[in-house]
């Protein structure tokens, strides 16, 4: 039997101590590397799950903060019937109740930064409520094919889109988030109407452009549906008309959470929170790549240790099978490499020290953002329930004294209370011609003025809020004093006047002060609230920068009609162009309103409207061209509508009377002009017929007297001379003639008979026909 070769190699010592030092160094390579895979890759997944959760947090509390406050702009659209009512208004021709629909409509837009325009689509009317092009059909409406889409879909509650609004007079496109709503809130079968809310397409993107997120990450808001709103990508805001329709959120349940999900091609880690208010959800996507980076390099530093433990354990049996180093250099050896080792493991140790704090120094500022943004929402909290609790929409009850404390309010539930309120006169014209940043801080001097002069210099207790009007509200509680008394009322209304005196923050802007009677108990603060307001609200009566106490307000026995006796002798001094009598009737028309109607505001500017239409129709009748004019097409009623006073009333009507007759005028001086050039004309066509002022009356259609005077006052003759001239120039140009006989030429400039003609020849130039010929003739003759 042939015996089995051995290699050598395998005998030989060299083998041996080379498989003992590769054993001994894989197993410690693969030991040391998978517990810092491990312990590396717990950390990172933990972390990124944990930003990411923080990220949408911040995203969440951001977008509510904005939700919430168009829910608040919205309110008076839901709550108030008038809007589901405002067909039957236009049915019935009721203009004023239109337009004051359509200010509020309009005032939601206005008053808040978010939305973009609001519109009411009418389904039964098929009729369209616009913030932008006001009530129009629905066939002419710009954005009809996003209304016949919603009127196609059936929803709970409301739908949510991105979509580009379609422009209206610009050439570019708006990018919004519409979201739909119904009137009424609850109904069975079609609803009445669909309210459509614009926002403005850029709030999102900008408030995840303030986050700080990874570079490769992608930030995805969408509505309960999946429709995406809006999104962003590696630091870069995606257009609107770049996102795709929907995200696939069929894999989300509950509130928030992480799971892995194929994103384009690539694994990544998904991170979802779902708002509970709005039913929106916030997602987090990161390449697994991204996160793996780290691990990677981990990999591959145990692959690269282990092939150096096999180069080593190589080296090392060959070294240690020839017997090259001694124990001594052997152990030298040793410790150089644990050495070594350390050195490594101080450099690692420190690479990931400075990694955690950079993560610790990530949070912390996350953390900051977040209680940043809880602290603007605690304000927002406590200015919207003090301001319902004086107007009446907070319920008291035995907590509202906890909450009170909670916000530092340090007033009873039993004692005195007024309430006054600060308003700024002529506001919407501020607003216009000022920033915003202006608008503030003007009101924030204002309201430090009050405070201090409220809570410091008179030591009274109570708080201080804006409200929706962008009015300044002073609740005072004054404390277990006699409320009634004549001293304690005297006393206050020196203060109150006082106080209006310190409000000037800015020369050109003035306030008018509106404060209650006194009431007892908190229960009562809601009567104080709406007696300072309709203080405030007598502006219209009293004028600007008063200071306006509603004890003082006159009360109406009875309710007078509209003055029609006044508006037509008014009318009457109109159409004839006297302009003294006008501006009369219409100190009238003002005297009879303060005496009649001073209480019913509403019904003052209704009358205003009135005349401002009545007058219109006046100017129309006088001459219908007039209506083209540019001065007069600027004449509009909700100029009319925006004035706070009725004296700045009186002075819109008596600049509208003042524009028509100034055009009349002109209209008329030109007119004039015509007139005698055409006469003029007419005389020289016809100098041989009858050139009669009755005659000449007849054929412009002018009486005979206005006639003299119209053409004097043009030409600065008197029709008569203007007539004789024409007709003794005439006949010397026939005279020069000598073929043409006397009598002749008298028939030909209009004279019956030669003796009239002789008569007047002669007084006209000093010699008779015959003698004004012969020296014609001689003069041609000698020269």
């Amino acid at each position: 039997m042939k015996r089995k070769r051995v290699w050598r190699i395998l005998q030989s010592s060299l083998f041996e101590y080379f498989y003992y030092f590769l054993a001994l160094s894989l197993l410690v390579a693969f030991t040391i590397g998978g517990a810092l895979y491990y312990s590396t890759s717990s950390l990172l997944w933990n972390e990124a799950i944990q930003t990411n959760s923080n990220t949408l947090q911040l995203l969440k509390n951001g977008q509510e903060i904005v939700l919430a406050e168009v829910d608040k702009a919205m309110e008076s659209v839901f709550l108030d019937s008038s809007f589901l009512d405002f067909m039957d208004y236009y049915h019935r021709g009721e203009i004023y109740k239109q337009v004051s629909i359509q200010q509020r409509l309009d005032q939601v837009v206005t008053t808040s930064d978010y939305i973009h325009s609001v519109y009411i689509y009418y389904t039964g009317s098929q009729f369209v409520l616009s913030s932008l092009q006001g009530p129009v059909p629905l066939s002419i409406f710009n954005d009809r094919a996003f209304v016949d889409s919603i009127a196609k879909e059936t929803f709970d509650k409301s739908i949510v889109r991105t979509r580009t609004l379609p422009a209206i007079s610009s050439a570019q496109n708006n990018a919004v988030i519409s979201i739909v709503k119904t009137l009424p809130i609850i109904y069975s079968g079609k609803p009445s109407a669909y309210v459509v809310i614009n926002m403005k397409g850029d709030y999102l993107t900008k408030i995840m452009s303030t986050l700080s997120t990874n570079d490769h990450a992608q930030l995805i808001v969408t509505d309960p549906q999946g429709h995406i709103l809006s999104q962003r990508a590696a630091n870069e805001t995606i257009s609107v008309d770049a996102l795709p329709d929907r995200f696939d959120i069929s894999a989300f349940t509950g509130t928030s959470g992480s799971s892995f999900m194929t994103m384009n091609g690539s694994e990544s880690l998904v991170s979802y929170v779902a708002s509970e208010q709005s039913g929106w959800l916030y997602i987090y996507t990161i390449p697994k790549s991204t996160i793996t980076r780290t691990l990677n390099l981990w990999t591959n530093t145990t692959i690269a240790v282990c092939l150096l433990a096999f180069v080593l354990s190589l080296l090392g049996s060959l070294f240690l099978s020839r017997r090259i180093f001694s124990p001594m250099k052997r152990l030298l050896a040793l410790l150089q490499n644990a050495n070594h080792s350390s050195t490594r493991s101080a450099q690692e140790a420190g690479k990931e020290i400075k990694q955690i704090e950079r993560n610790v120094s990530r949070l912390i500022d996350h953390n900051r953002d977040l209680t940043l943004l809880l602290k603007d929402y605690e304000i927002h909290s406590r200015n919207k329930f003090l301001l319902k609790l004086a107007s009446g929409g907070e319920q008291v009850t035995p907590q509202t004294a906890e909450r009170l404390q909670y916000y530092d309010v340090h007033i009873g539930t039993g004692g005195y209370f007024i309430v006054a309120i600060v308003s700024m006169d002529d506001l919407a014209k501020f607003i216009q011609q000022t920033h915003e940043s202006e608008r503030n801080e003007v009101f924030m001097k204002l309201a430090e003025q009050i405070r201090e002069e409220a809570f410091v210099k008179q030591a009274f207790q109570g708080y201080l809020v804006e409200n929706e009007s962008n009015e300044l509200v002073l609740v005072l509680y004054v404390g277990q004093v006699d409320g009634g008394s004549e001293s304690f009322q005297s006393s206050l209304t020196g203060w109150f006047r006082q106080l209006h005196e310190s409000l000037l923050v800015k020369p050109s802007v003035t306030f008018t002060l509106g404060v209650s009677t006194v009431h007892r108990s908190l229960e009562e603060l809601s009567e104080c609230y709406f007696e300072a307001e309709s203080a405030v609200g007598q502006r219209l009566v009293y004028g600007h920068n008063n200071v306006i106490f509603y004890e003082a307000i006159r009360a109406e026995p009875s309710q007078a009609s509209y003055p029609l006796g006044i508006e037509k002798n008014l009318l009457t001094h109109f159409r004839a162009g006297n302009r003294e009598g006008v501006s009369r009737r219409l100190k009238d028309f003002e005297a009879y309103m303060i005496e009649h109607h001073a209480q019913h505001i509403e019904l003052v500017k209704h009358y205003f409207i009135q005349l401002f239409s009545s007058s219109l129709r006046s100017v129309l009748e006088i001459d219908a061209n007039l209506e083209s004019h540019p001065d007069i097409q600027r004449l509009r009623h909700h100029d009319l509508l925006e004035l706070e006073t009725m004296q700045s009333m009186v002075n819109y009507m008596q600049n509208l009377y003042d524009t028509v007759l100034d055009q009349l005028d002109q209209r008329r001086n030109t007119k004039n002009k015509d007139l005698a050039a055409k006469i003029t004309e007419y005389i020289e066509g016809h100098l041989g017929e009858d050139l009669s002022i009755e005659r000449l009356s007849d054929l412009f259609a002018i009486s005979a007297s206005h006639l003299r005077k119209i053409y004097k006052e043009e030409t600065g003759l008197t029709l008569k001379d203007m007539i004789s001239d024409k007709r003794i120039a005439k006949a010397k140009e026939l005279l020069a003639d000598p073929k043409c006989k006397i009598h002749d030429i008298a028939s030909q400039v209009g004279y019956l008979t030669v003796q009239s003609f002789t008569k007047a020849f002669k007084l006209y130039t000093g010699k008779a026909p015959g003698e004004y010929r012969d020296h014609l003739l001689r003069n041609k003759t000698n020269g």
